[in-house]
């Protein structure tokens, strides 16, 4: 990212049309004003501008519904009661729910990315602050409507998680575009989409905790840590490319030991075998199949039946194991996360006392075990976003526990890193991670692995020093060597 230039630039000025009316404002007024209907009867007004106007009020209706109650509990007849149409004109101005919240977020999106493009592009100096300045605060103006463009909505079906997703690559283009010094076209460095991912893991956060007006005293250690990571990545950093559109299925990733023996069924009948021995291989039978019905079909595809058969256990030893297939989602998003701490954790102790190196080798346990365990990756790290707020709260817990990690770097360099650091950090990564993962190229992991350790440890180490760190092998103690001074 841009870091400010020595010399002030006088700013441009900006001559495009103003934005589009704003959804947050018209939410914020009292209920009968948000909402107030045009006259009925014979009118005169244009029957486009009459229509235009009841897609805003259903919009509104559904964001503000979508905040109360989650979108599987928005019923139609609720947002044409809110948004005063009736349930015919609501047929007639969209498909269904689904449409509506489509066309709910993208306006949101398109305003938000034009917000933020806005700020950052006004001067050559300051962007970075200005973007990111502007970010916070169009979240603490509008959390309703922010928490929707960061966090999606929960159920939402393949179509809004689609929008979602171009919406945020829209935006992750266009600052890569502006980014001076930088080749818009370089897929290969993940820097932008690793700061984007970091603040919308902080704003999101803060949403979900209702804690949005700290915000706007972050944006500059967002922008000081965003500040940190140079225009151009370090020769021999590059990340393999992304090819396949996301869902295309991953071709070529050998499973894991451990997920290829759960797939061996316990003889049948009587046995010897003690029964918690039998309930653990049943257990994560069900978690397997359950992770790979979800990345092969989708979350709304899973059923008890098929996760059954898939685990070659009978409908009653499942329901004594889980009570629910949401239960049973859950219990292998525990799993699966569990696992790739652990693992992290064992491979960040073998090496504690070099905290660079560490992090590294921590890190790349991380990618392998996510490359070993493609379809617990896709549920884990993607599908949480479609499932429930209970989905949401494990997958952030495991994201402070990695960020935990990064703690220690806080002590041992001279340099003066921003606080919110380590929480961005972890939040960049873990939007490269679910890029990869989404576009079923989990394969392709580890060859990314050296630049997501760069993204880890620059702020702590400066860019020179981190990218020898990345580079090293992990055998390399070069990074202690250097802070010792030898």
């Amino acid at each position: 990212m841009a870091v400010s230039d020595a010399t002030p630039k006088p700013p441009q000025r900006d001559t495009r049309p103003p934005d589009p009316p704003d959804i947050g404002s018209q939410l914020r007024e009292e209920p009968h004003e948000r909402y107030r209907r045009l006259p009925t009867g014979t009118h005169g007004l244009d029957p486009e501008a009459v229509k235009r106007d009841q897609r805003e009020r259903l919009q509104q209706a559904m964001i503000e519904l979508i905040a109360k109650k989650g979108y599987q509990g928005v019923r139609i007849v609720d947002l044409a009661k809110l948004a005063h149409v009736s349930q015919p004109t609501f047929y007639d101005l969209y498909a269904d729910k689904e449409d509506l919240l489509v066309s709910a977020y993208d306006q949101i999106a398109q305003r938000a990315a034009r917000t933020i493009m806005r700020a950052y592009d006004v001067s050559a100096d300051g962007r970075l602050l200005a973007g990111m300045s502007a970010f916070a605060e169009l979240a603490v103006a509008e959390p309703e409507e922010m928490s929707l463009f960061v966090l999606g909505a929960f159920g939402a079906g393949a179509k809004a998680l689609e929008h979602r997703r171009r919406s945020l690559e829209t935006l992750e283009a266009g600052i890569r575009a502006s980014r001076d010094g930088a080749d818009a076209q370089d897929s290969s460095d993940l820097t932008v989409k690793a700061v984007l991912g970091g603040a919308r893991e902080v704003i999101a956060a803060r949403l979900r905790e209702g804690r949005e007006d700290e915000l706007v005293r972050r944006s500059d250690e967002l922008t000081a840590w965003a500040a940190s990571y140079p225009r151009r990545l370090p020769d021999g950093l590059g990340a393999p490319a992304t090819t396949r559109p996301p869902g295309s299925g991953n071709t070529g990733t050998q499973a894991s030991e451990r997920a290829r023996r759960a797939e061996g069924r316990l003889p049948s009948g009587r046995s010897d075998m003690p029964r918690q021995v039998i309930v653990k291989s049943q257990r994560e039978r069900i978690v397997d199949a359950t992770a790979a019905i979800v990345a092969e079909k989708g979350l709304p595809a899973l059923t008890i039946p098929e996760i059954a058969k898939r685990a070659n256990v009978s409908h009653q030893t499942f329901y004594d194991i889980y009570a629910s297939k949401r239960d049973a989602f859950l219990g292998a998003q525990k799993i699966g996360m569990h696992q790739a701490l652990q693992i992290t954790v064992k491979a960040y102790e073998a090496v504690e006392a070099d905290w660079p190196r560490a992090v590294a080798s921590g890190l790349r346990a991380l990618i392998d075990y996510l490359a070993s365990e493609p379809a617990h990756a896709h549920l884990s790290i993607v599908d949480t976003f479609a499932s429930s707020p209970e989905a949401t709260e494990i997958r952030n817990t495991a994201l402070h526990a990695f960020a935990a990690y990064l703690g220690p770097g806080y002590e041992l360099v001279d340099r003066e890193v921003p606080a919110i650091a380590a929480e961005a950090i972890a939040g960049g990564i873990w939007q490269v991670l679910y890029h990869y993962v989404e576009h079923d190229c989990v394969s392709e992991l580890p060859g990314a692995a050296p630049q997501i350790i760069y993204i880890a440890l620059t702020p702590f180490l400066g860019p020179e020093q981190a990218t020898r760190v990345a580079r090293s092998p992990l055998g390399d103690r070069s990074g202690a060597a250097e802070r010792d001074g030898a």
